[in-house]
């Protein structure tokens, strides 16, 4: 008994081994979720770069890596499920079986990835494998999903996708066939958080359900030995931009004057040169110009126009002004880190769109076409000047048609811009996202103000390097 055990696990690991041997970069295809940006163009290009040196090292073959903005130019890229068309297509009946879907700021070790997904390649129920991330509670980033059933398993998980996830190419082919033949929808109009919906989609639901992804070491959420991916940092690209190039432009209400606005002045408007509030009535003491524009409960779409306007005129004669920042009153910002992060894009003249990227409409097949990316509002937009003064010439459907949609289709169908996405950038409270997310990345603003209270959450994740920005300011003024 013991010697039939003991042949067992020889050859079992005989069959491991000779898969490891056999599996190399031709079985796999890179496919890095890249964007026009000319930063984000080149820290891609940089990946790329990278992987084919590592597996030239290796194997002395050149790999098959794919940048999206340069080899599929297909709206919605970044959501992952436009990406399996073509991917299934150009792959079929090849050597691929599995692609790895990696962020431009991802680290990948080619060897150790090799042997990941050699091991994986062996296991027929294994057919996705990243890093696990959970919400501890429903969120609304996660359109506030719950899948009970799966509560004594430990929970709904999917893919950080900063630290990459590969796929195998049978499970792209079956997601395909299901989403073509209506078996699988995603269940909201909007895109919000792409790894956590394209589990989603995977999933189903508890009559249907697809298979879950399986946690993987080589995924790792910080850089490690025997890492596989991880996430780098986002490093700044000089000295960060001088604050008084910017000009941030606050949209609030005269209901929220001495409540919302109080509370921007007394955490990050206190760092700031060129601090204006627009709302529906003027007070010199805050200050706020009023923007001719009654007040809405949602949406605020005319407002927003009006005060894109005004603030193009306002920095007409200030050519310091490289930047407009447009906050929501409950928008808690990091002004230190705002001009670290813009230190690699370009402001002024040239057009650049910035902050968290949503997108609406792709994942529907009679709304695909009319799909387009925009820059949630909550967690600030960014603009140079170029961007702020083509999209004040944006109209609205409606004055509370929502000003950030409204936005983001006018940049896309009419003026032909490209949102750049940043995941500094947070529409939501710390709270939503997932901890290992934000204990990697130095956040540059969260949104709304609840438990904890903003002041707090100001301190705690951006007041520190504010009062440097203060300290550095006094020194050079001396």
């Amino acid at each position: 008994m013991l010697n039939s055990v003991i042949l067992a696990t020889v050859a079992l690991l005989l069959i491991c081994a000779q898969s490891a041997i056999s599996f190399d970069s031709r079985n796999v295809v890179f496919v890095i979720v890249s964007q026009t940006e000319p930063y984000h163009a080149s820290v891609a290009s940089r990946l790329k770069h990278d992987i084919k040196n590592q597996v030239m090292n290796l194997e002395k073959r050149q790999p098959t890596v794919h940048i999206t903005h340069e080899d599929f130019r297909i709206p919605g890229a970044w959501t992952i499920t436009p990406l399996l068309r073509p991917l299934v297509t150009k792959y079929k009946g090849s050597d691929v079986r599995w692609v790895l879907f990696v962020e431009p700021h991802t680290a990948v070790r080619c060897e150790k990835l090799f042997e990941a997904l050699a091991t994986a390649d062996n296991q027929e129920d294994v057919m996705w494998l990243g890093y696990p991330l959970s919400d501890e509670e429903p969120t609304i980033i996660h359109h506030f999903t719950y899948f009970e059933e799966l509560e004594e398993d430990g929970g709904f998980i999917y893919p950080n996708f900063a630290s990459g996830f590969a796929m195998k190419m049978k499970l792209m082919n079956r997601l395909l066939h299901q989403i073509e033949s209506g078996d699988r929808k995603l269940e909201a109009d909007f895109s919000i958080d792409p790894a956590f919906e394209l589990a989603q989609l995977i999933y189903g639901n508890e009559e249907n359900p697809g298979p879950l992804l399986t946690p993987d070491l080589s995924f790792c959420i910080v850089s490690g030995d025997n890492c596989a991916t991880y996430p780098r940092q986002f490093d700044i690209c000089g000295s960060p931009i001088p604050e008084e190039s910017i000009y941030f432009a606050v949209k609030t209400w005269s209901g929220f004057h001495s409540t919302r606005a109080k509370v921007v002045k007394k955490t990050w408007g206190r760092y700031v040169t060129n601090l204006q509030f627009y709302s529906d009535q003027a007070e010199p003491s805050l200050p706020a110009i009023a923007t001719g524009v009654p007040n809405t409960k949602t949406g605020h779409c005319a407002k927003t126009i009006a005060i894109l306007k005004k603030s193009v005129r306002a920095v007409k004669n200030m050519p310091h002004i490289k930047w407009i920042f447009l906050a929501d009153d409950d928008t808690i910002l990091g002004v230190q880190r705002l001009c670290e992060l813009l230190s690699c894009y370009r402001g002024g003249n040239d057009v650049t769109v910035l902050g968290e990227r949503y997108g609406y409409g792709y994942g529907k097949k009679e709304t695909f076409a009319k799909g387009y990316d925009y820059i949630t509002g909550g967690g600030g937009t960014v603009l140079s000047v170029g961007a702020a003064r083509a999209l004040s010439a944006c109209a609205c459907g409606a004055a509370a048609a929502p000003d950030d949609m409204t936005l983001g289709a006018c940049a896309t169908h009419r003026l032909n811009l490209t949102a750049t996405h940043s995941p500094l950038f947070h529409q939501a409270r710390p709270q939503d996202y997932a901890r290992e997310v934000l204990a990697r990345d130095r956040p540059v603003s969260f949104h709304r103000h609840s438990s904890p209270e903003p002041v707090k959450v100001y301190a705690t994740w951006f007041q520190h390097d504010d009062l440097a920005l203060r300290r550095r300011r006094a020194k050079d003024e001396l």
